[in-house]
């Protein structure tokens, strides 16, 4: 029971600093554009903002991803669910996440190799290791499939309905 808190409180953790590095990524490809844009207009254009503004909404886009997960906040097509009784529901679910969590294991694996192979590539403008830009897909996922275990071990039996998310 501890552990299952534990795992609780880490994920509920991890999608707080999630969320606020999303508003942190969002806030500085706000300012960043407008920065190039008003650079363009009065001064010379920053040859680097474009691909920082670009690396930020990959980093966004894989902690977002997991904060909406948490939330059961991604589309999804439930009308076939909805014909079957709540017994069958409930099973659905969990083999939804099941699938789920087997595909973000999959790309925690696919892109720690894939950050090998680009380990020594640098960006064009910032010259920093790519690698650096697609630790985001392992990060992400793994956060992701963290969410999905801590979502699976609400659905369990004898779980209240108050502690689920």
């Amino acid at each position: 029971m501890t552990v299952m808190k534990g795992l609780h409180k880490l994920s509920a953790w991890l999608d707080y600093a999630c969320g606020g590095l999303c508003v942190v990524c969002v806030a500085g490809m706000v300012i960043l554009t407008g920065l190039q844009i008003t650079c363009r207009i009065w001064f010379t254009a920053l040859v680097w903002s474009e691909e920082l503004t670009r690396y930020l909404m990959v980093w966004a886009t894989f902690l977002g991803a997991g904060c909406v997960y948490r939330r059961s906040g991604h589309i999804s097509v439930t009308v076939v669910q909805a014909l079957f009784p709540a017994s069958c529901q409930k099973m659905m679910q969990v083999c939804c996440h099941l699938l789920c969590g087997a595909f973000f294991l999959a790309a925690v694996l696919y892109g720690i190799d894939y950050m090998g192979m680009q380990s020594r590539q640098l960006s064009a403008a910032l010259r920093i290791p790519m690698s650096w830009v697609y630790l985001a897909i392992p990060i992400g996922c793994g956060i992701m499939a963290l969410h999905v275990l801590d979502l699976l071990l609400q659905m369990l039996p004898g779980k209240s309905e108050e502690g689920a998310l």
